[in-house]
């Protein structure tokens, strides 16, 4: 593979990543299958499986939480050949979410996550584009607490409405 495709494929791949981020903390669940091949599996918690369903196990799971932010930092990918490529990245994910029964028995309606991890990911180029092929995720640390709450009143959203998608449409750019 000479060193402009590499470069250019490493771009891309990592793009990926922050497509698949966007995806999931805007709940935006087709924009999300467009980041795994049909054929992809995914390791992730307690779900294990195709595209399919972990789109529906993922959807069903966000489906109450409120606020999700996925950070993703180092990211080393090592290509196999020319269509495949190896990755590791690490991720930050803070998230709110209601209490268990044992949390609202203690008067606390929502706890904040801090869940740090990595992705490793099989990427293969199909069709022109990277995507997903295979994906596990590693959990090295959790933390929760209490909610605070937020001090200063949410603008962003978990849907359509969240201003990343009229700031990409006034611009003239697909979010996709």
């Amino acid at each position: 593979m000479d060193m402009l495709t590499k470069l250019n494929s490493r771009v891309e791949i990592q793009d990926l990543m922050a497509r698949y981020c966007r995806a999931v903390d805007r709940r935006d669940w087709e924009a999300l299958r467009a980041c795994y091949h049909s054929d992809a599996y995914d390791a992730h918690g307690s779900y294990s499986g195709d595209v399919d369903g972990f789109i529906d196990w993922v959807s069903t799971r966000h489906a109450v939480i409120p606020f999700s932010m996925h950070f993703v930092g180092n990211c080393l990918i090592e290509f196999v050949d020319e269509t495949t490529a190896i990755s590791e990245t690490s991720f930050v994910v803070f998230r709110r979410a209601p209490a268990s029964d044992k949390d609202a028995a203690q008067r606390i309606a929502e706890v904040d996550a801090e869940v740090f991890g990595r992705y490793l990911d099989r990427v293969e180029r199909r069709d022109g584009g990277w995507r997903y092929a295979r994906r596990k995720v590693v959990i090295d640390e959790t933390r929760t607490r209490p909610s605070q709450g937020g001090v200063i009143p949410a603008v962003g959203r978990r849907d359509a409405a969240d201003p990343v998608y009229a700031w990409w449409r006034n611009a003239g750019l697909s979010v996709d």
